[in-house]
Order: structure tokens, then sequence, then C-alpha cells
């Protein structure tokens, strides 16, 4: 029983390096130039990210009932190996096709770790019984994923600066090493998905149980769903936003090194803030936030008025803490991973849905007013969404109080 508990503690601090791994993603900073550097059109490199979101779209809920049924460490080592697959063919492509392909195999990394990489770290503390210090080591995760992003845009800029292959190439050995240390990890005790041979059945049932017939669990989704592609859409605003605002372009590394520094300390600190303000509290704080710095980005245009994304970095480190715990103490183990990878899908659908209709704003109307309108959007949306959860909630201790 202490060599399972050892093995199972383990668990942590090997995640936490399989994090920083995988966060070091030293294409960033030149991925566009390097497309362009080997005969690509814009055209054709947002086909490729087309592409990639579909894929996302299609195989995240299943990638997530993988997790349910084989594993969430089987799933983590398809992620190294699709990773460092995807690497290579991006460092020896030279057109079109080749980098659609890795593209595609990036996209597969990507949902093979959404949903299981919290669903496993979740399902090791409870054998613990330390599932109460969830948002803690979650905190933590993101931490130091958003440190590892922020240290590869700036060693990328470097490497990218001598040659635009050289990013990739430093990426292979730290993908490959996300493969052995996936399989040192110890799977901790779950209640597994009964599968029959009907695996396309067990997967919509598994998807209704999950969220069709739980209540706040469905809220919550959507509730995420909209925060996450208001904090999408915004990455696709703050590069015009930047320049608008007369911030010379030499700067932009560091003001997003410093977004992901907000990031990472509000996901580490998050579960501290969490218990002080209590679960209402949290929710309603995140959309004001999120809606407050669109209006604020849309009136108040000067130099230094990056500042106001700092909030919107707040929420998304934040957020990503304590919705994944509420979603968690929601979900049995067994459809865990589907769940967190239902979170992930409805927000993908959000953001492919939001997207356009952003840049037909800034398109018909300036950018000041786009962020404005956003903004206000947000906010009404957020009252929609957070309405009935807060219900659920209040319904919820209520019951709870009158139960002998």
């Amino acid at each position: 029983m202490k060599t399972d508990q050892k093995k199972l503690e383990s668990n942590i601090w090997k995640f936490y390096l399989y994090e920083i791994l995988y966060s070091l993603m030293f294409y960033t900073p030149i991925i566009v130039l390097f497309f362009q550097d080997n005969g690509l059109s814009l055209t054709q490199i947002m086909i490729i990210q087309s592409i990639n979101s579909i894929v996302w779209i299609l195989m995240e809920i299943p990638s997530g009932y993988f997790a349910d049924v084989v594993g969430r460490k089987e799933s983590l080592i398809i992620t190294g190996l699709f990773a460092t697959l995807s690497m290579l063919i991006f460092g020896f492509g030279d057109n079109f096709y080749h980098f659609l392909v890795a593209s595609l195999f990036w996209a597969l990394a990507g949902v093979f770790v959404s949903g299981a990489d919290s669903a496993f770290i979740y399902d090791t503390l409870k054998d613990l019984n330390k599932e109460h210090l969830y948002k803690k080591v979650w905190g933590n995760t993101v931490f130091c994923y958003s440190l590892g992003v922020s240290a590869a845009s700036i060693i990328g800029g470097f490497l990218g600066g001598m040659n635009f292959r050289f990013p990739f190439f430093a990426m292979l050995p730290f993908y490959l090493l996300l493969i052995p240390l996936a399989l040192s990890f110890y799977e901790p005790q779950r209640n597994k998905i009964v599968s029959t041979k009907n695996h396309i059945h067990d997967l919509l049932k598994s998807v209704k149980l999950s969220i069709f017939q739980n209540k706040k669990t469905r809220q919550l989704l959507l509730y995420s769903a909209l925060l996450t592609s208001a904090i999408d859409v915004a990455y696709y605003l703050y590069q015009p936003y930047f320049a608008l605002s007369g911030l010379d372009i030499v700067y932009f590394g560091l003001v997003f090194a410093a977004f992901n520094g907000i990031q990472a300390l509000s996901a580490k600190y998050s579960h501290v803030l969490e218990k002080k303000l209590g679960q209402d509290s949290s929710l309603i704080l995140l959309f004001i936030l999120t809606s407050l710095c669109y209006i604020l980005m849309g009136n108040v245009i000067f130099i230094f008025s990056f500042i106001f994304a700092f909030l919107l970095q707040f929420v998304s480190g934040f957020s990503s803490v304590i919705i994944s715990d509420y979603v968690n103490k929601e979900t049995s183990s067994s459809i865990r991973a589907t769940v967190l990878s239902a979170k992930s899908f409805v927000g993908h659908i959000f953001y492919a849905l939001i997207v356009p209709v952003a840049g037909w704003l800034v398109d018909v109307y300036t950018l000041s007013q786009a962020l404005i309108i956003i903004g206000i959007i947000i906010l009404i949306a957020g009252c929609v969404f957070l309405y009935p959860l807060l219900k659920t909630n209040t319904t919820k201790r209520v019951l709870t109080v009158k139960t002998p």
C-alpha cells in the first residue's frame, strides 16, 4: 500500500515535468514566417488552421472517451508520440501538404492530452484522499505550463532568427522525453466505462450521462465555453490593438511574455482566492472582468493600454483551474476525461461561432467600437449563462441545509 502511495505521489511531480516539456513550443513566434518562407500563401496558412480546428472538434470527445476506456496514461503517451512526429515533419517539410500532415498530428497530440491530463491528476489525488488539493495542484500545473510557454517564446525567437527550422528540431528531444515520462506514470484506480463492441453507442451514452442528464455540468460547460472563446478571440485582436495604441512592434514579445506571467500567477494562487470568494462570487467575477477588459480597451487607448488585457489573462488562469475543479466534482471517474473533453469541445464550437462575428464587427466598425460591442455581448451572455447555474447552486445549498 505504501509503495502504491509513493507511486501515486510521484505522478504529481512527474506531471509537472510533463507539462513543462509539452509547453516548450519554440515555434510560436516564427510559425507564420516559417510557412511563408516555404512558399505558403496566407490563404493556405488559414486553410491549415481551419482543418486543424475541425480535427479538434471531431476528435475532442472521442479522445476523452478513449482515455476513460483505455487509460489516461496511454492517452498521454500518444500525445508524446504525435507531438514528436509533428515536429519531425515540420522540421523536414517544405510544402503545403507536408505542413498539413504535421498540423494534423499536432492537433491529435492536443486532443489526446485534453481532458486526460486533468482527469489523471484528479483521480491520482482522489486515490490519495487529497482531491481537496486539486485546485492547488492544477493551479501549479497551469503555472508551470504558462512559464514554459513564455520561456519558449523568447528562446524560439532567437532560434528562429538563426534558422526557421531550428525551433522545430530543438523541440524534438523534449517531446521524445514525453513518451518514457508518461510510461513511468502510475495509473490511478477508477471506475471504468463498461464498454461493449458498439463504441459509438457507448460514447453517445457517456456524453448523454455527463452532459444532458447533469444540469449543473451542462451549465458549467456553457459558461466555460463563453469565457474561453472570449479569451481566444482577444488573442487575434491584441496585435492590431497594440499597433493602434502606438506600441512599437519590438515590444510585442515582452508584452505577451508578461501576459503568460499574469496567467501563471493567477492559476497558481487561484485556490487561495477561490477559497476567500466562494464559488458563486468567483463565477460572477470571471465574466465581469472579461467584459470589463474589452470595454476598457475600447474606451481608453494609449501606449500602455495593454495593461487592461492583464484582466483577461487573470481570468484565463483563474478560470482554467476553478471551473475544471467544479466540473470534476460533478463527474464520475468513469467518464471524467470524456466530460473534460466535452468542455473543450463546447469551447471550440463557441469559438468557431464567435470568431467570424468578431472579425465582421472589426471590419464594419472601428476596432475600438468592436471591442466595446464584444464586451457588452459578453456581459449580457454571462448573465444569461450564469443565472441558472447560480440558481442551481442556491437550490443545492437549501436542500443540503434541510437534509437531516
